[in-house]
Protein backbone atom coordinates (compact mmCIF):
# COMPACT_ATOMS: atom_id res chain seq x y z
CA UNK A 1 0.00 0.00 0.00
CA UNK A 2 1.65 3.24 -1.11
CA UNK A 3 1.50 5.90 1.28
CA UNK A 4 0.02 9.35 0.33
CA UNK A 5 2.76 12.12 0.41
CA UNK A 6 2.13 15.19 2.80
CA UNK A 7 3.28 19.19 2.55
CA UNK A 8 4.98 19.74 5.04
CA UNK A 9 4.83 23.31 4.96
CA UNK A 10 1.09 22.92 4.64
CA UNK A 11 0.26 23.92 8.26
CA UNK A 12 2.40 27.08 8.41
CA UNK A 13 0.47 27.80 4.77
CA UNK A 14 -2.59 27.59 6.33
CA UNK A 15 -1.42 29.87 9.85
CA UNK A 16 -0.21 32.34 7.47
CA UNK A 17 -3.66 32.94 5.99
CA UNK A 18 -5.45 32.76 9.54
CA UNK A 19 -3.19 35.68 10.15
CA UNK A 20 -3.58 37.39 7.39
CA UNK A 21 -7.15 37.14 8.10
CA UNK A 22 -7.52 38.04 10.92
CA UNK A 23 -4.56 41.21 10.51
CA UNK A 24 -7.37 41.92 7.60
CA UNK A 25 -10.42 41.85 10.38
CA UNK A 26 -8.42 44.12 12.24
CA UNK A 27 -7.64 46.34 9.85
CA UNK A 28 -11.15 46.54 9.31
CA UNK A 29 -12.29 47.18 12.59
CA UNK A 30 -9.63 49.98 12.86
CA UNK A 31 -10.73 51.77 9.52
CA UNK A 32 -14.32 51.42 10.85
CA UNK A 33 -13.47 52.72 14.40
CA UNK A 34 -11.73 55.39 12.77
CA UNK A 35 -14.33 56.56 10.68
CA UNK A 36 -16.80 56.58 13.45
CA UNK A 37 -14.24 58.65 15.47
CA UNK A 38 -13.80 61.11 13.01
CA UNK A 39 -17.60 61.46 12.38
CA UNK A 40 -18.21 61.89 16.05
CA UNK A 41 -15.63 64.46 16.37
CA UNK A 42 -17.17 66.68 13.38
CA UNK A 43 -19.93 66.08 15.50
CA UNK A 44 -18.94 67.40 18.74
CA UNK A 45 -16.95 70.38 16.44
CA UNK A 46 -20.30 71.20 14.53
CA UNK A 47 -22.72 71.02 18.48
CA UNK A 48 -20.33 72.71 20.64
CA UNK A 49 -20.53 75.64 17.69
CA UNK A 50 -24.02 74.79 18.12
CA UNK A 51 -24.73 75.19 21.53
CA UNK A 52 -22.15 78.06 21.49
CA UNK A 53 -24.10 80.18 19.33
CA UNK A 54 -27.61 79.44 20.52
CA UNK A 55 -25.54 80.45 23.89
CA UNK A 56 -25.39 83.67 22.16
CA UNK A 57 -28.46 83.92 21.22
CA UNK A 58 -30.07 83.34 24.67
CA UNK A 59 -27.23 85.81 26.18
CA UNK A 60 -28.78 88.44 23.68
CA UNK A 61 -32.60 87.42 23.96
CA UNK A 62 -31.90 87.98 27.92
CA UNK A 63 -30.19 91.18 27.54
CA UNK A 64 -33.13 92.43 25.25
CA UNK A 65 -35.39 91.38 28.24
CA UNK A 66 -33.37 93.30 30.91
CA UNK A 67 -33.74 96.29 28.78
CA UNK A 68 -37.38 95.84 28.26
CA UNK A 69 -38.02 95.60 31.84
CA UNK A 70 -35.22 98.53 33.32
CA UNK A 71 -37.50 100.61 30.21
CA UNK A 72 -41.02 99.32 31.90
CA UNK A 73 -39.64 100.27 35.34
CA UNK A 74 -37.97 103.52 34.95
CA UNK A 75 -41.28 104.58 32.66
CA UNK A 76 -43.66 103.09 36.04
CA UNK A 77 -46.03 101.09 32.86
CA UNK A 78 -46.62 98.10 34.92
CA UNK A 79 -45.56 96.82 38.64
CA UNK A 80 -43.62 94.15 40.22
CA UNK A 81 -45.90 92.32 42.00
CA UNK A 82 -43.07 90.25 43.36
CA UNK A 83 -40.63 92.36 44.02
CA UNK A 84 -37.91 90.62 41.72
CA UNK A 85 -36.64 92.99 39.32
CA UNK A 86 -38.08 91.37 36.68
CA UNK A 87 -41.68 90.69 35.08
CA UNK A 88 -43.41 87.60 34.23
CA UNK A 89 -45.69 86.90 31.35
CA UNK A 90 -48.03 86.78 34.02
CA UNK A 91 -47.48 90.21 35.41
CA UNK A 92 -47.18 91.74 31.57
CA UNK A 93 -50.62 89.87 30.67
CA UNK A 94 -52.46 91.80 34.27
CA UNK A 95 -50.46 94.94 33.66
CA UNK A 96 -52.58 98.12 32.27
CA UNK A 97 -50.96 101.23 33.06
CA UNK A 98 -53.83 103.37 33.08
CA UNK A 99 -55.09 101.97 36.63
CA UNK A 100 -52.04 101.92 38.15
CA UNK A 101 -52.00 104.59 41.15
CA UNK A 102 -48.54 106.71 40.81
CA UNK A 103 -48.30 107.31 43.88
CA UNK A 104 -46.83 103.66 44.44
CA UNK A 105 -44.10 103.73 41.97
CA UNK A 106 -41.43 106.04 43.37
CA UNK A 107 -38.78 106.60 41.44
CA UNK A 108 -40.03 106.30 37.77
CA UNK A 109 -41.04 108.89 35.54
CA UNK A 110 -44.76 108.16 35.88
CA UNK A 111 -43.69 109.21 39.47
CA UNK A 112 -41.72 111.99 38.92
CA UNK A 113 -44.45 113.86 36.57
CA UNK A 114 -47.63 112.95 38.52
CA UNK A 115 -46.58 113.41 41.98
CA UNK A 116 -43.66 115.46 42.06
CA UNK A 117 -43.59 118.05 39.28
CA UNK A 118 -48.01 118.37 39.20
CA UNK A 119 -47.29 119.50 42.66
CA UNK A 120 -44.46 121.78 42.25
CA UNK A 121 -45.23 125.31 43.29
CA UNK A 122 -42.23 126.44 41.39
CA UNK A 123 -43.34 125.40 38.25
CA UNK A 124 -47.08 126.33 39.11
CA UNK A 125 -48.33 129.61 36.83
CA UNK A 126 -49.76 132.53 38.45
CA UNK A 127 -53.28 131.94 35.79
CA UNK A 128 -53.74 128.58 36.51
CA UNK A 129 -55.54 129.31 39.62
CA UNK A 130 -58.28 131.40 37.84
CA UNK A 131 -59.24 128.58 36.06
CA UNK A 132 -62.71 128.17 37.67
CA UNK A 133 -62.74 124.15 36.63
CA UNK A 134 -60.24 123.45 39.05
CA UNK A 135 -62.32 124.11 41.82
CA UNK A 136 -65.71 122.78 43.50
CA UNK A 137 -68.46 124.49 44.57
CA UNK A 138 -67.23 125.52 47.82
CA UNK A 139 -64.04 126.60 46.71
CA UNK A 140 -61.64 124.26 47.41
CA UNK A 141 -59.23 122.46 44.66
CA UNK A 142 -60.27 119.53 43.19
CA UNK A 143 -57.52 116.76 43.35
CA UNK A 144 -57.80 115.64 40.07
CA UNK A 145 -54.87 113.37 40.34
CA UNK A 146 -56.72 111.23 43.09
CA UNK A 147 -59.74 111.08 40.74
CA UNK A 148 -57.33 109.56 37.78
CA UNK A 149 -56.20 107.21 40.20
CA UNK A 150 -59.43 105.89 41.51
CA UNK A 151 -61.17 105.33 38.46
CA UNK A 152 -60.73 102.49 35.92
CA UNK A 153 -62.91 103.98 32.49
CA UNK A 154 -60.53 104.98 29.93
CA UNK A 155 -63.06 108.08 28.98
CA UNK A 156 -62.78 109.54 32.59
CA UNK A 157 -59.55 109.25 32.74
CA UNK A 158 -58.31 111.34 29.46
CA UNK A 159 -60.61 113.81 30.51
CA UNK A 160 -59.14 113.66 34.51
CA UNK A 161 -55.65 113.48 32.75
CA UNK A 162 -56.76 116.32 30.45
CA UNK A 163 -57.53 118.61 34.00
CA UNK A 164 -54.09 117.31 35.88
CA UNK A 165 -52.38 119.17 33.10
CA UNK A 166 -54.53 122.42 33.29
CA UNK A 167 -54.91 122.96 36.82
CA UNK A 168 -51.53 121.80 37.79
CA UNK A 169 -47.41 122.84 37.46
CA UNK A 170 -47.55 120.22 34.41
CA UNK A 171 -49.55 122.91 32.39
CA UNK A 172 -46.01 125.40 32.42
CA UNK A 173 -44.47 122.96 30.60
CA UNK A 174 -46.67 122.87 27.25
CA UNK A 175 -46.27 126.38 27.42
CA UNK A 176 -42.37 126.71 28.18
CA UNK A 177 -41.70 124.43 25.51
CA UNK A 178 -44.92 123.10 23.44
CA UNK A 179 -45.07 119.56 21.73
CA UNK A 180 -45.78 121.18 18.30
CA UNK A 181 -44.80 123.69 15.55
CA UNK A 182 -47.72 125.74 16.64
CA UNK A 183 -47.23 129.49 15.08
CA UNK A 184 -50.40 130.46 15.57
CA UNK A 185 -49.92 130.20 19.68
CA UNK A 186 -46.64 131.49 19.06
CA UNK A 187 -47.70 134.40 17.99
CA UNK A 188 -50.34 134.69 20.55
CA UNK A 189 -48.10 134.25 22.90
CA UNK A 190 -45.76 137.35 21.60
CA UNK A 191 -48.84 139.33 21.64
CA UNK A 192 -49.68 138.56 25.18
CA UNK A 193 -46.12 139.88 25.75
CA UNK A 194 -47.14 142.81 23.81
CA UNK A 195 -50.66 143.92 25.82
CA UNK A 196 -48.63 143.52 28.80
CA UNK A 197 -45.84 146.05 27.62
CA UNK A 198 -49.04 148.06 26.81
CA UNK A 199 -47.37 148.32 22.99
CA UNK A 200 -49.43 147.89 19.57
CA UNK A 201 -47.56 146.22 16.92
CA UNK A 202 -48.38 147.53 13.40
CA UNK A 203 -48.03 143.54 11.93
CA UNK A 204 -47.71 140.17 13.40
CA UNK A 205 -46.91 137.18 11.19
CA UNK A 206 -44.55 134.47 11.23
CA UNK A 207 -41.04 134.53 9.92
CA UNK A 208 -39.85 131.98 7.74
CA UNK A 209 -39.74 127.69 8.00
CA UNK A 210 -39.58 125.88 10.96
CA UNK A 211 -36.04 124.72 11.05
CA UNK A 212 -34.62 121.23 12.98
CA UNK A 213 -31.88 122.31 15.71
CA UNK A 214 -30.91 119.22 17.54
CA UNK A 215 -31.96 115.72 17.80
CA UNK A 216 -35.76 115.92 19.23
CA UNK A 217 -36.19 119.45 19.68
CA UNK A 218 -36.70 122.23 16.47
CA UNK A 219 -37.44 126.06 16.25
CA UNK A 220 -39.76 128.23 14.53
CA UNK A 221 -38.44 131.55 13.61
CA UNK A 222 -39.28 134.56 14.74
CA UNK A 223 -39.13 138.00 13.32
CA UNK A 224 -39.81 141.16 15.72
CA UNK A 225 -39.40 144.75 14.96
CA UNK A 226 -40.09 147.73 18.05
CA UNK A 227 -40.02 151.09 17.24
CA UNK A 228 -40.87 153.35 20.43
CA UNK A 229 -39.84 155.10 22.99
CA UNK A 230 -36.51 153.73 24.68
CA UNK A 231 -38.65 153.21 27.85
CA UNK A 232 -41.08 151.39 25.90
CA UNK A 233 -38.73 149.40 23.59
CA UNK A 234 -36.81 147.93 26.83
CA UNK A 235 -40.23 147.36 28.40
CA UNK A 236 -40.96 145.22 25.45
CA UNK A 237 -37.32 143.22 25.75
CA UNK A 238 -37.47 142.90 29.41
CA UNK A 239 -40.86 140.91 29.20
CA UNK A 240 -39.75 138.86 26.32
CA UNK A 241 -37.06 138.12 28.48
CA UNK A 242 -39.03 137.27 31.29
CA UNK A 243 -41.43 134.87 29.44
CA UNK A 244 -41.90 131.21 30.07
CA UNK A 245 -41.46 130.52 27.02
CA UNK A 246 -38.16 131.21 25.92
CA UNK A 247 -37.42 133.16 22.02
CA UNK A 248 -33.50 133.04 21.36
CA UNK A 249 -32.91 136.97 19.78
CA UNK A 250 -30.06 135.64 17.49
CA UNK A 251 -29.28 139.13 15.62
CA UNK A 252 -30.71 142.51 16.26
CA UNK A 253 -30.67 145.57 14.67
CA UNK A 254 -31.06 149.01 16.88
CA UNK A 255 -31.10 152.43 15.28
CA UNK A 256 -32.08 156.28 16.97
CA UNK A 257 -34.59 158.31 15.48
CA UNK A 258 -35.65 161.91 17.00
CA UNK A 259 -35.17 162.47 20.27
CA UNK A 260 -35.44 159.36 22.69
CA UNK A 261 -36.76 157.75 19.81
CA UNK A 262 -35.63 154.15 19.22
CA UNK A 263 -36.16 151.05 16.26
CA UNK A 264 -35.33 147.37 17.58
CA UNK A 265 -35.32 145.17 14.39
CA UNK A 266 -34.01 141.68 15.28
CA UNK A 267 -34.34 138.02 14.42
CA UNK A 268 -35.07 135.06 16.35
CA UNK A 269 -35.99 131.38 16.65
CA UNK A 270 -38.88 129.54 19.48
CA UNK A 271 -38.34 126.55 20.73
CA UNK A 272 -40.67 123.75 20.60
CA UNK A 273 -40.22 119.60 21.39
CA UNK A 274 -40.75 117.00 18.46
CA UNK A 275 -42.73 113.49 18.98
CA UNK A 276 -40.46 111.67 21.20
CA UNK A 277 -41.09 107.68 20.51
CA UNK A 278 -38.77 104.44 22.21
CA UNK A 279 -36.57 103.60 19.87
CA UNK A 280 -35.74 100.16 19.07
CA UNK A 281 -32.41 98.92 17.92
CA UNK A 282 -31.72 95.78 16.45
CA UNK A 283 -28.71 93.21 17.13
CA UNK A 284 -27.32 90.36 14.91
CA UNK A 285 -25.30 87.87 16.55
CA UNK A 286 -22.69 85.94 14.17
CA UNK A 287 -21.77 82.26 14.87
CA UNK A 288 -18.20 83.20 15.06
CA UNK A 289 -15.77 86.48 14.70
CA UNK A 290 -15.38 85.32 10.53
CA UNK A 291 -18.86 84.94 9.90
CA UNK A 292 -19.01 88.71 11.17
CA UNK A 293 -16.15 89.88 9.11
CA UNK A 294 -17.22 88.49 6.32
CA UNK A 295 -20.86 90.04 6.88
CA UNK A 296 -19.05 93.26 7.07
CA UNK A 297 -17.39 93.11 4.33
CA UNK A 298 -19.71 92.14 2.56
CA UNK A 299 -22.35 95.05 3.47
CA UNK A 300 -19.71 96.88 2.86
CA UNK A 301 -18.75 96.05 -0.72
CA UNK A 302 -22.61 96.30 -1.35
CA UNK A 303 -22.62 100.02 -0.19
CA UNK A 304 -19.74 100.56 -2.19
CA UNK A 305 -21.59 99.68 -5.39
Amino acid sequence: MAETDKNPNGPAISKRIKISKTQQQTLLIVLVAAVVLGICGVLMVYFGKYIGFNSKVIEAKDQAISDYEKTITNVGLCRDTNKDGKFSDEEIRKCNPDTLDSSTMPGSLRYNVMMNMANNTDLESVARESQKDCFDANGDKIDWQKKFDETENDEEKSRYMSMLKMCSALRVIPDALPAQANEEALMSSLNQIFNISAWDPEALSPSGNVVSSTEGLSTIPVSLSVEADSAKTMTVLNNIERSIRTFDLQTATVSWSGQNYLALQSQGVAYYTEDADVVESNKTVYASNNAKKKSTSGSNSGSKK
